[in-house]
């Protein structure tokens, strides 16, 4: 997702579908799970919490599951649409030092 262009998402020209070189990625059909590390996020799989994503900036942990609070600077948004058949964006603010 580093050099995606969303221009074409936006425009409803291109769907946006998960990739194997997302942070997680799960084949449903094959059964393969992945996870990549990226400069600003360290996955973790934690046997009693799941999935996690640390910030390497800020060292705060996104928790994916949603039964549970996202974490500290963390929201979590459910969209509502007919193009997909589920859309969550987890949006994390870090703070710059000045």
């Amino acid at each position: 997702m580093r050099i995606e262009d969303f221009a074409p998402i936006f425009e409803q020209r291109k769907r946006l579908l998960p990739k194997a070189a997302d942070l997680s990625f799960y084949n449903w059909e094959t059964q393969l799970s992945t996870s990549n590390s990226t400069p600003h996020y360290q996955v973790i799989a934690d046997s009693a919490q799941g999935l996690l994503f640390k910030n390497k900036r800020d060292r705060k942990v996104v928790n994916v599951n949603p039964e549970t609070d996202p974490g500290d600077n963390t929201t979590r948004i459910e969209i509502e649409t007919k193009e997909y058949t589920q859309v969550v964006l987890y949006d994390h603010s870090t703070r710059r030092r000045l």
